[in-house]
């Protein structure tokens, strides 16, 4: 995909058309957004800008890995805000790490959490809301 991306100046015109440096040093992504990131219309086919970017940039993205915004803005496409780690790396960075209490007030302590899920809330979920 990348060499094709290279190739097709209309795709880049398009997507530096839409990005807008911040104080912050984010280069944010103007257009069209889901879930806070920016997407862009490609060959039919929805991609995320800043994966976009760092490929035009940077070149492909190594197998197994995401890019997480070191900046921890979704819309931001600055390369230098993204680095390919695995997913475990990447969940662990993002915001559920910052939490302390699950959405019920359970602590996440370290021995109550594991990734992205709360363990005392999967446990009463498992037993059908019955507590012992």
């Amino acid at each position: 995909m990348t060499a094709r991306l290279k190739a097709n100046a209309t795709v880049r015109d398009r997507l530096f058309n839409r990005l807008e440096i911040q104080p912050s040093g984010c280069v944010e992504w103007t257009g069209y957004k889901l879930k806070g990131y920016g997407r862009i219309t490609v060959d039919g086919k929805q991609v995320y800008t800043h994966r976009l970017m760092y490929e035009i940039c940077e070149g492909p993205i190594p197998d197994g890995a995401e890019l997480d915004h070191l900046c921890r803005n979704p819309a931001c496409a600055n390369v230098a805000h993204l680095e390919p780690v695995p997913h475990k790396v990447n969940m662990e960075r993002g915001a559920w790490s910052l939490k302390t209490h699950c959405h019920k007030g359970h602590p996440l302590d370290g021995r109550n959490n594991r990734e992205r899920y709360c363990k005392t809330c999967n446990r009463e979920r498992a037993a059908g809301g019955r507590t012992a």
